[in-house]
């Protein structure tokens, strides 16, 4: 295991609060499969964790200041500015933007679809990028309408919510209308239960998404990236070895997560 790193108090905040996002309630509900990225169960309370990072007992002094050490999953780089948070398996990096982000439902999806090839990767479940980059994007989607549409809602706002979600971006708009039909999936299944007088939870169901529908979507993924031609993903044996360990110190100061705001 390498040297730990200091690790600026930015950065610590930083995923304290992504590790916030990806216990919130609508997270738990995020249950589907496509191909061979499946995202189920403790999907992203294990994620936030490899984020937010577990203390070893380690204590360390640095320029007069107390650092205790951690130890994470992934590597975190924060950036002045906009833009869109990614992450790179090789290198175990997750790049995000500017805490603004945090600030809009649309910039917590974003940030939610770049945890998920994260949380693929520590799994050994980052097999197809096809796959990966399908179950980020529809996952991110889903956070959208979770976040939106409550579970007493009306089959009439129901449906008007999810016609005024609808994003403008054809490609976008795919992945949207998979989301979608996970939704009244998983409303179905708990007014169903609900008539007999059980309460559905979290990880008690799962959408699998149809073959034929997987590979339309890998065909826009495809499109957009300048290939016309289907090409079908090999898996990569590589992305199954789970994400390396890092040692960080971070500071005592009390830094607890600012609140997410819709």
């Amino acid at each position: 295991m390498a040297t730990a790193y200091i690790e600026e108090p930015r950065a610590t905040r930083y995923r304290q609060r992504l590790a916030a996002l990806l216990r919130r309630p609508s997270c738990r509900w995020i249950s589907f499969a496509i191909g061979t990225a499946p995202i189920h169960r403790d999907f992203f309370p294990d994620t936030a964790a490899s984020i937010e990072g577990l203390p070893t007992g380690g204590m360390r002094e640095w320029n007069g200041v107390s650092h205790r050490q951690v130890q994470y999953g992934v590597r975190l780089r924060v950036l002045d500015g906009a833009g869109r948070a990614t992450y790179d398996a090789e290198r175990d990096l997750l790049v995000v933007p500017e805490e603004a982000e945090f600030d809009s439902v649309d910039g917590q999806a974003r940030l939610l679809s770049a945890c998920v090839h994260v949380g693929l990767a520590m799994k050994g479940r980052n097999l197809q990028w096809l796959d990966s980059e399908c179950a980020a994007r529809i996952a991110g989607q889903l956070y959208r309408l979770f976040e939106s549409v409550g579970e007493g809602s009306g089959d009439a706002e129901v449906a008007e919510k999810i016609e005024n979600l609808a994003p403008q971006s054809p490609q976008d708009k795919a992945f949207y209308d998979v989301a979608s039909e996970i939704l009244q999936h998983r409303r179905t299944t708990w007014l169903a239960n609900m008539r007999v007088h059980h309460v559905l939870e979290p990880g008690s169901f799962m959408k699998i998404i149809r073959v034929d529908r997987r590979d339309r979507l890998h065909d826009l993924l495809l499109q957009g990236n300048g290939r016309k031609q289907r090409i079908v993903p090999k898996p990569n044996p590589a992305a199954a070895v789970r994400a390396k360990s890092f040692l960080a110190l971070q500071e005592m100061a009390p830094t607890l997560p600012l609140p997410l705001r819709a």
